[in-house]
């Protein structure tokens, strides 16, 4: 049976290298089928969507984000706090969340804020909290590290728990906010989970998002998942038709020694590259080696021996790096490695990439890898260095290069605020902290979208609105392109008014009229 969506009356950034822009297309059995300026249904049960005139670009691919630990934030997750930039706004989100969670149950927002992001410079009060959430326990952090906010139920709350609050509602950074993350977490039951997970993934389709690269978690505390159960939430919203839009899992590796019982058991026991158009095993990434491990100059011995052996078996292989020293030391084992498994076709990846120089970025494309390159800075003050990260000379230098977030606990999820920070150099304060660095609009929306499949061996199918590919895309609350219409501080405010992926439509603000939504098929 033909499922087919027609899609007209729009300004649609095909994101082809070309900068073609048509005015309608279709969507085929989950595909692009045409587009042009005058596409036409060929079936009599065709879908058609008058866009008005909005623009649209292909669904936004995330290619570093950590959003299987989403679901693990305790309570009910308030993530349209990334993109409140005063008292008012936030206390507005949250009074509008209080108002659709039933009485007592928890409001939190943990990772993804900063209270230098509100005019005021402060997290709201006590008192504001308890104005806005009356019947809620409130509980802000930043990260899971802090320092925290609460409101009166909150304070309770955790106190009863034994973790030490402020009078005012503070919580200290360090080990106390640490303590509260784990005394909510022990109260957040895999159903909770389940919920948090879909909910996440409602919140990333109104941000135009369509597809999320999963890192997984390796930091105790805030930063873990669990990799034995870790992913059951998305397997088992993917078997009840509750998952609308696409996962790429990368599996992180903790080895210690030589013996590589890690490693081996994910080579031996994982089907390299398995799954569906809909979530799929990628490959190894974002770890091959513990964080403490990885920092050593130089690399332990049977760091080598992880190498090869997923360079044996053909993985794709995705590599945090944040200094210039450990990106320089891990290339040096991976040309080694090269000698004798070659890397070019595996589309391996150094990921972060802070203060990369020209002659590294030169031996990564010697080797045929690539830069997954992130404005996760956005959240750090002026005390950053130039260069986090060199987004221009990153691009100017050829290389495969694709966007992400590293989002949520460290960064935020909203992939404006993201392009955000990539053009204007600009942080949470406002306060300029990557100088000659930005690049334009387009640029980032291009490392977003076109390139991204490259990461994950999908060229064919994602990252642009052409002929075959998966029939992804976001209709835009405003236009992005237009400079006079949409100020760079606007960029953050910008979401999607629908959301489509597979040629389904996911996500509806109803700025567009009534159009139901569309269940994905169990899988």
């Amino acid at each position: 049976m033909l499922h087919e969506l027609v899609l007209r009356n729009g300004r649609i950034h095909t994101m082809d290298g070309k900068g073609t822009v048509v005015s309608s297309v279709s969507i085929e059995n989950g595909r692009f089928a045409a587009l042009g300026d005058d596409v036409r249904p060929r079936g009599p049960d065709a879908r058609v969507i008058d866009l008005q005139g909005r623009t649209v670009v292909p669904g936004l691919i995330d290619n570093h984000i950590h959003f299987l630990r989403t679901g693990l934030l305790p309570g009910h997750d308030m993530r349209l706090l990334e993109t409140a930039f005063s008292i008012d706004e936030a206390l507005s989100v949250i009074r509008d969340q209080a108002g659709k969670v039933p009485d007592g149950e928890l409001l939190s927002a943990i990772g993804g804020i900063h209270p230098g992001q509100f005019a005021e410079g402060r997290y709201p009060t006590m008192a504001e909290l308890n104005d806005a959430a009356p019947r809620h326990p409130v509980y802000l952090s930043i990260s899971n590290w802090g320092p925290g906010a609460t409101n009166s139920l909150a304070k309770s709350l955790l106190e009863d728990l034994g973790v030490p609050v402020g009078d005012d509602g503070t919580v200290a950074k360090g080990q106390d906010t640490v303590a509260a993350w784990e005394a909510l977490s022990q109260r957040h039951s895999y159903e909770d989970t389940l919920r948090q997970t879909a909910s996440q993934m409602d919140h990333a389709l109104s941000m135009g998002l369509t597809n999320l690269f999963d890192m997984g978690g390796t930091i105790p505390a805030g930063g873990w998942l669990d990799p034995a159960t870790g992913y059951n939430p998305i397997l088992d919203l993917m078997r009840d038709g509750r998952m609308p839009m696409r996962i790429r899992v990368y599996l992180p590796v903790l080895d210690r020694d030589a013996s590589l019982p890690d490693l081996m058991s994910r080579l031996d026991y994982t089907f390299n590259e398995f799954g569906n158009d809909v979530l799929r095993i990628v490959g190894i990434g974002e770890w091959l080696i513990p964080n403490k491990l990885q920092r050593e100059q130089p690399l332990p011995e049977f760091y080598t021996e992880s190498v090869r052996a997923v360079a044996e078996r053909g993985w794709v292989y995705k590599q945090h790096l944040i200094s210039l020293a450990e990106q320089r030391e891990h290339l040096r084992v991976w040309e080694e490695v090269n000698k004798s498994a070659p890397i070019a076709d595996l589309h391996w990846s150094m990921d972060h990439c802070y203060g990369i120089d020209a002659e590294t970025i030169n031996r990564a494309i010697d080797l045929g890898v690539g830069i997954s390159s992130h404005s996760s800075p956005y959240l750090e003050g002026t005390q950053t260095p130039p260069g986090n990260p060199p987004f221009r000379m990153i691009l100017d230098s050829g290389i495969v290069v694709g966007g992400g977030s590293d989002g949520a606990r460290i960064s935020v999820m909203n992939p404006w605020v993201m392009f955000y920070y990539a053009v204007t150099g600009r942080n949470h304060a406002g306060e300029l902290i990557n100088p000659d660095q930005t690049v334009t609009r387009e640029e980032v929306l291009q490392i977003w979208t076109r390139p991204q499949g490259w990461f994950c061996k999908e060229e064919r199918n994602m990252g642009s609105i052409a002929v075959g590919k998966f029939g992804d895309l976001a209709v835009l609350s405003a236009d992005y392109f237009d400079g006079a219409a949409v100020s760079d501080d606007e960029i953050r405010k910008i979401t999607s008014v629908m959301t489509i992926v597979g040629g389904r439509v996911v996500h509806n603000s109803g700025e567009l009229g009534d159009h139901a939504l569309e269940a994905p098929p169990a899988c």
